[in-house]
């Protein structure tokens, strides 16, 4: 039996050079996972890989990450005495896929041994590939390790325990539990991001706060239009954002049906799946919110007036205002598409449906919900 989920507080600690250095953590299934949060630490990673023993190490990566972060972390392992190998695949949504998670694994034969460990260096879908193939690696005994350098994965995809690729109906339709032993969050890395990059990630902050901290979505309101935070800002940002889903996770651990953690995913999801990724998660994800408030309201149980209010936040933020090239072919797509939900039960799948901000949404079923409202809202934004 799964023992009950638990997070523990936020610990400051002050490093050397005056720079503060948060860790928290959590507990799947009994498995701690410590989350490390900082600013300039990558140069540590090596040294923090090496207290878990590990006899050799995997580097999964991206094409781009390679360049970037993916070779300077695999010399900082190796500067640890740990052979090291790196492994990329080239970027995009295309690559989340168990063609790709089953090369990794091939390649990583004859090289990983049972006591040897894995590390995601990237983004979201550099993470859920890496960890699906450290789980299915001799049947979990692989260390799977994640250092996060996207706004969205931090925030996302390096929390939890979930790894999931994509099939060709839907997002996340196979995967595994396999939470890593440390997610190692350098908001360095983050900080180069572009513009769009860094308003994908705020997207998900904002989903939270819509939803549980009234206080925390002004302070992002409050934000510059043009995404230049500063490093306070961003460390702010990522350090109240991951406290928000460690509360969400309290009690479901397997992140299944938390309101929060699903609002306006079920349309999202379908938006950016059937758009062929031309929308990043988090601008899918604005659309979907927007699109569930106003079905919220055809429900009655959303106000008008914080319909508008939700239309206005991801304004002030920047998300596109539509989908693109919304045709009705694709809107039947994004409906047909709902019967793939990985969500799905009995009753259809479910929508996660605001009632009012700073409390958690109501679970609505697709049995419950006329089509046609669903076809309504989804013509709201589009």
């Amino acid at each position: 039996m799964a023992k009950l989920f638990y997070c523990k507080g936020a610990i400051r600690i002050i490093r050397k050079n005056g720079v503060p250095l948060t860790t928290k953590n959590f507990c799947f299934e009994g498995k701690e996972t410590d989350i490390i949060i900082g600013w300039g630490i990558l140069k540590n990673i090596g040294e923090k890989i090496a207290e878990h023993n590990p006899y050799r190490i995997v580097v999964v990566t991206d094409a781009n990450i390679r360049k970037t972060y993916g070779e300077f972390v695999k010399r900082q392992i190796e500067s640890q005495g740990i052979e090291c190998m790196l492994v990329d695949f080239h970027p995009g949504e295309a690559q989340k896929a168990r063609e790709v998670k089953d090369r990794i694994l091939n390649e990583m034969l004859g090289f990983a041994t049972a006591d040897s460990g894995v590390v995601a260096v990237g983004g979201g879908i550099v993470l859920d590939v890496a960890g699906y193939a450290a789980c299915e690696y001799f049947r979990e005994k692989l260390k799977f390790f994640a250092v996060p350098t996207t706004l969205m994965a931090a925030h996302d995809a390096a929390i939890g325990a979930k790894n999931a690729v994509n099939s060709r109906f839907a997002k996340h339709s196979f995967g595994v539990y396999y939470p890593p032993k440390f997610v190692f969050i350098d908001a360095e890395t983050i900080m180069s991001l572009n513009q769009r990059e860094i308003r994908n990630g705020l997207m998900e902050s904002i989903k939270h706060a819509m939803a549980q901290d009234i206080g925390f979505l002004e302070y992002l309101l409050s934000l510059p239009s043009d995404m230049k935070l500063s490093k306070e800002e961003l460390l702010e940002v990522i350090n109240r954002t991951i406290d928000l889903k460690l509360e969400c996770m309290k009690g479901d651990e397997y992140e299944m049906f938390n309101p929060v953690l699903h609002l306006g995913h079920t349309l999202g999801h379908q938006i950016e799946f059937h758009s062929n990724f031309l929308l990043t998660h988090g601008e899918a994800l604005s659309l979907g919110i927007r699109a569930e408030a106003v079905l919220a309201n055809k429900l009655g149980m959303l106000s008008s007036e914080d319909v508008a209010r939700v239309f206005s936040i991801f304004k002030r933020i920047g998300a596109p205002s539509k989908i693109p090239n919304a045709s009705d072919e694709f809107l039947d797509k994004v409906i047909e598409g709902l019967k793939y939900d990985n969500k799905r039960t009995r009753r259809g799948t479910p929508f996660f449906l605001l009632k009012e901000f700073g409390i958690p949404p109501i679970t609505v079923y697709e049995d419950s919900i006329p089509k046609e409202y669903i076809l309504q809202c989804l013509k709201s934004i589009s």
